[in-house]
């Protein structure tokens, strides 16, 4: 996971995945967050779809998803 091309988006998003496995998800947040801001286009598009995805698999008052979702849409603008 450590070791994830940070070019490569479908790398990025599997690592996320795997750190949600390991029960590590401000870590996968953070990761897919990083490659937004790295990203642009499409890349940018999938990656935001895939953390919304994320997002709901958790209850949404959790503080490390509200500290997600605000460094999301400080990425994002």
């Amino acid at each position: 996971v450590a070791d994830a091309n940070l070019g490569d988006v479908d790398a990025q998003l599997a690592a996320a995945d795997a750190e949600l496995l390991a029960q590590q998800p401000e870590a996968a947040f953070a990761r897919v967050i990083d490659a937004i801001k790295r990203t642009a286009g499409d890349d940018r598009t999938a990656l935001r779809t895939r953390l919304l995805e994320l997002f709901e698999l958790f209850d949404p008052a959790e503080p490390y998803v509200v500290a997600a979702r605000r460094k999301l849409a400080t990425a994002l603008y």
